[in-house]
């Protein structure tokens, strides 16, 4: 939804910008259409050829623009960071036809501003006026009103991308529990017909085959990877604690290097090792979550617990928390047993590869994919990526929307900078004669610049003051994607009104330095 409100902001603002330069142009043949005026055409004539020639320009426009979106859609969805969006996004025939639609409409409604004026104005005495007409008038106000516009859109934009731009960093700079960087994900789907101890030796197999491949530092294999969601959960009990609730934890089996192939640190005890053998004692590591509400104020190691196996199993480490089911959820508590002391069931695993160079993380990924195939022909591939994919996941939709607002919102500033400057060079061109003039009775030409500016800036921060509220009325809208910041936050604010006063000022001061240097013996002449 927010991001179909921004694009349809993004083509008002268009409309907007168009409208307001087609009236600084109409402004600007106003000695040229008085003339036709005097010559017999009527108001109607006139305005008929400024909207045929407009809808020719924004029919030629959006028929280059459509080409160009047809034939170029598949690269540009590669080329922007929009993460799965991109890799899924497909060109909508239907969407392509309603939104030629929507531009035909928009040329349509820009045209009327101009064509409005046109309409309501005198041009005959455009003749009287052209000698000194400033932004004063009628057509000067509507300009003005509508740079307004353009920079409150721009704002409006560029404020909600600066709040989810806040939230993305925030979101990113959670701790998993997990080293992200350098670990390439396999997953697997098992045979449904293989037996429970078969189906186990098969995932060591692979698990070695994979770990032999070069570059690899280590691999693992677990049946649920931190980040993807809640998974298995069973209940618990603890020996010496018959009066204890009944509650469950997250039940992971993984192979013995996992711990070291995740980055996940040990804070207590032992991992698993070559002690823990198939008949041996049951061993399990927990997390610091389990213990801290299990074992408060107790050396969980050496503590034996059960649930969801038969018999019970020592603890024999504890590990970091790490982000099992979601990125923002208090963490925890989970266990962790090895394969090789209990039959592996269910037919998902998912192998885990850390690479030594991390750069190399997606490089691995076709030949783990043929290891599986040559290892365990019978399994098959799911989906292969990385855990810095699977991290981008995690934070979930905000990171796209922010990738596509900050985009429109670059655009939106493009925009507005382009409409400040067409009005105020309007501005500037209407009024050259009187500043040559002033400056010929010795005006310095900082003030004409400094004034001129000036007459930029002041719509700028209106236009900002009326973005700024904007945002926080729409901002609800962005609730559910915003983390660690709210939908007021002055930061955000700042930064977009900032952004846009320096473009508008730097977009305003460009008309107003050639009208600072212009030579009054010049214009006058010309005059």
């Amino acid at each position: 939804m927010a991001t179909f409100v921004a694009m349809g902001l993004i083509l008002f603002l268009a409309c907007v910008n168009v409208a307001a330069l087609m009236l600084g142009q109409v402004e600007g043949r106003a000695t040229e259409l008085a003339v036709r005026s005097a010559l017999g055409a009527s108001h109607g004539r006139i305005a008929q050829q400024l909207v045929i020639e407009a809808l020719l320009v924004g029919l030629g426009a959006g028929l280059l623009g459509a080409g160009l979106a047809a034939s170029g859609f598949r690269l540009l969805a590669r080329s922007l960071p929009l993460g799965v969006w991109g890799e899924s996004a497909t060109f909508d025939w239907t969407l392509f036809v309603v939104a030629m639609a929507i531009a035909v409409v928009a040329v349509l409604l820009v045209v009327l501003v101009p064509a409005v004026s046109l309409w309501r104005g005198d041009l005959r005495g455009a003749l009287s006026r052209s000698r000194t007409c400033g932004i004063q008038g009628r057509g000067g106000r509507l300009e003005q009103g509508l740079v307004v516009a353009q920079v409150a859109l721009a704002m409006l934009i560029a404020s909600g991308a600066a709040l989810l731009v806040r939230s993305v960093a925030n979101l990113y700079a959670i701790d998993p529990g997990i080293q992200t960087a350098g670990i390439a994900v396999v997953d697997i789907m098992t045979s449904r017909e293989m037996a429970e101890d078969d189906r186990g030796r098969k995932i060591d197999e692979l698990t070695a085959a994979v770990g032999a491949l070069p570059g690899v530092r280590s691999a693992a294999a677990t049946m649920k990877l931190p980040l993807r969601g809640p998974g298995h959960s069973f209940g618990i009990t603890i020996e010496g604690q018959p009066e204890r609730e009944s509650s469950s934890t997250y039940f992971r089996f993984v192979t013995g290097s996992y711990f070291e192939t995740m980055g996940m640190k040990l804070r207590d005890g032992r991992l698993f090792g070559n002690s823990d053998v198939p008949d041996g004692e049951l061993a399990v590591v927990i997390n610091e979550a389990l213990a801290a509400k299990y074992f408060p104020g107790e050396n969980p190691i050496g503590r034996r617990m059960g649930g969801g196996l038969d018999g019970w199993a020592r603890v024999i480490g504890v590990v970091s928390n790490v982000a099992e089911a979601s990125l923002t959820d208090e963490r925890e508590p989970a266990r962790y047993y090895l394969r090789n002391q209990i039959p592996w069931f269910g037919n998902d695993v998912t192998l885990v590869v850390r690479m030594t160079r991390p750069e190399d993380a997606a490089a691995v990924l076709d030949d783990a994919r043929r290891s599986v195939q040559r290892v365990a022909p019978d399994f098959a591939v799911v989906g292969t990526t990385t855990m810095d994919r699977v991290f981008d996941m995690a934070v979930g939709p905000a990171r796209q929307i922010m990738t596509l607002l900050a985009l429109l919102s670059a655009l939106a500033l493009v925009l507005g900078a382009v409409g400040i400057y067409g009005v105020i060079s309007h501005f500037a061109a209407r009024r050259q004669r009187d500043w040559a003039i002033r400056v010929a009775l010795g005006l310095s030409a900082s003030r004409v610049v400094t004034h001129i500016v000036g007459q930029g800036a002041t719509l700028v921060g209106i236009g900002i003051v009326l973005g700024a509220i904007g945002t926080v009325a729409l901002a609800r809208l962005l609730t559910s994607f915003l983390f660690g910041v709210g939908t007021v936050d002055p930061l955000a604010f700042t930064g977009a009104g900032a952004a846009l006063l320096v473009i508008g000022v730097a977009a305003a001061f460009i008309p107003a330095r050639r009208a600072g240097t212009v030579d009054p013996a010049l214009v006058l002449r010309e005059q």
